[in-house]
């Protein structure tokens, strides 16, 4: 445990003018320092558009997406929203390969020192402990790829169901017939 005597001068005025702070107050600020612990977005809660990502592909990604799945209903429609997260998440992995063999390769062709895939592929540098950043991106891009064909599978699957309930077709399996035609009876006593 430090000391008043054995802290400097300067150290004490920067602790002071840090108790003073209580950070951004414009809602411009607020939403930039919310970003800071982003690295590239593999693994957030929620989506969250990349600095080098365009808002407007985004909302025309989504719209044709939603207009191919077509969904019917608010349960299928959070699918198709899952599913253009996942899509789109990625693609972003896809990005982050090319950044990362950009990187590795000292390929300056494939990235552009300064350019925000070059900063995406230092983020996942730093988050996937250096020469492992690899191996963390097929992680995650494994577990994204898992929840893309999860929502798909389950949307399709709500949507054969609502077509076959609409034709008026069982949605039960038939009934197992009981006899066992393999058992073999022994009929001599």
């Amino acid at each position: 445990m430090t000391t008043d005597s054995n802290v400097s001068a300067r150290a004490l005025a920067s602790r002071r003018n840090g108790a003073k702070s209580r950070g951004p107050r414009t809602a411009a600020g607020k939403a930039r320092v919310a970003r800071n612990p982003l690295k590239h977005g593999l693994s957030a809660r929620k989506l969250v558009l990349l600095n080098d990502e365009d808002a407007t592909a985004f909302a025309a990604f989504e719209t044709a997406t939603r207009s191919e799945l077509a969904p019917a209903g608010e349960f299928q429609s959070d699918l198709v929203e899952r599913i253009v997260t996942a899509a789109w998440r990625a693609r972003r992995a896809d990005r982050l390969e090319a950044a990362l063999f950009g990187r590795y390769l000292a390929d300056t062709r494939s990235t552009d020192p300064g350019s925000g895939q070059d900063a995406l592929g230092l983020g996942l540098i730093r988050d996937g402990n250096g020469p492992r950043a690899l191996d963390t991106l097929m992680r995650y891009r494994g577990s994204v790829l898992a929840e893309l064909f999860r929502a798909l599978g389950a949307l399709k699957m709500l949507q054969v169901r609502s077509q076959d309930s609409d034709a008026g077709v069982a949605l039960l399996p038939p009934p197992r017939n009981e006899t066992n035609p393999r058992k073999i009876t022994n009929t001599s006593s």
